[in-house]
């Protein structure tokens, strides 16, 4: 049996995107890594129950979770309040539970996506020209998403009609890491580290198809403030400078849950007109787009992250 590679081996060789290609299974049967097979054995069981008990579970499991993990509670409830100013307290906490029933179904439906063929999810789809259109011209094409709750099942769908490549960030657990990337390869034929920029300038270049979220906080590096609902948002330029250095196209993707939770409907929009040479106005026109899709589905979004944590200079944080 070969012996599995060292730790800080395994570490820095994940920095890149090659990890599917650097590793196999068999580098990580060392001890250090037997809970985190238990939990990829969790997964693997998750995936297989069926859609009514996957919904009942994420109500119950939400509902703990809403008083059990304050941290995360509290954050939700900010972000939801900064956003959701209009709406009353009642109707800001019930927003808050939904978000987190959301969210736990979230982990059911990753479990499925990275198990199981996604082809047998009942879903519908819209948009497609818009793909079509754009890979008749030659261009790459930059898949713009958002971090909606059903993000993982998202992606396993549309696998079944657009051949892409999708963004990772790596995850700590190298063990974790491998499975997560390798799963998505079944779906997503290519992986690219976030950081990875003139990789995903390649694939643009040769006419592919990247998925990409930029709607996170990545610090005050690369970002720039502009106002997503209302508030002004630590937001990151690379989105417009990746499309115009690999000449791609920026085509919308978004996906919500139908009401009874028991499929997806997924949705391609046209192009959006970015780069438009003024990052300002770029980053506006994504955070318009973003909001207005949170808008119709205010739960099914990702408000557990602190996505108001980069404030400007001289502001307290929000949290």
């Amino acid at each position: 049996m070969r012996q599995a590679k060292g730790q800080d081996s395994i570490k820095k060789g994940q920095k890149d995107s090659r990890v599917t290609e650097l590793y196999r299974y068999r580098d990580f049967l060392s001890p250090v890594y037997w809970s985190t097979w238990l939990g990829i054995g969790a997964l693997y069981l998750m995936a297989w129950l069926p859609v009514t008990i996957r919904i009942g579970l994420s109500r119950v499991l939400g509902r703990v979770l809403y008083h059990v993990v304050g941290s995360r509670r509290r954050i939700a409830e900010t972000n939801i309040r900064l956003c959701f100013s209009h709406l009353s307290q009642a109707e800001q906490t019930a927003l808050v539970k939904e978000t987190f029933f959301s969210n736990t179904l979230a982990y059911f439906e990753t479990a499925y996506a990275w198990c199981r063929p996604a082809k047998f999810i009942t879903h519908s789809i819209e948009g497609l020209e818009h793909i079509e259109q754009a890979k008749a011209k030659g261009q790459g094409i930059m898949m713009l998403g958002g971090h909606f709750a059903p993000i993982d099942i998202l992606g396993a769908l549309v696998g079944e009609y657009v051949e892409y490549a999708s963004v990772y960030r790596k995850h700590d657990n190298p063990l974790f890491n491998y499975f997560m990337t390798k799963s998505r390869e079944r779906f997503s034929p290519k992986t690219i580290a976030r950081k990875d920029i003139k990789g995903m300038i390649r694939e643009f270049r040769s006419g592919g198809t990247i998925w990409y979220a930029p709607d996170q906080d990545y610090g005050r590096k690369p970002s720039i403030f502009v106002p997503f609902f209302g508030v002004q948002t630590a937001t990151i330029t690379m989105t417009s400078k990746l499309a115009q250095s690999g000449n791609a196209a920026v085509i919308p993707l978004s996906a919500h849950r139908t009401e009874d939770n028991k499929g997806i409907v997924i949705k391609f929009e046209p192009p959006l007109e970015i780069p438009c040479g003024d990052d300002v106005k770029d980053a506006i026109t994504v955070n318009s787009w973003l909001e207005d899709r949170i808008k119709e589905h205010p739960a099914q979004c990702l408000w557990l992250h602190k996505r108001f944590k980069t404030r400007p200079e001289g502001e307290p944080s929000v949290y």
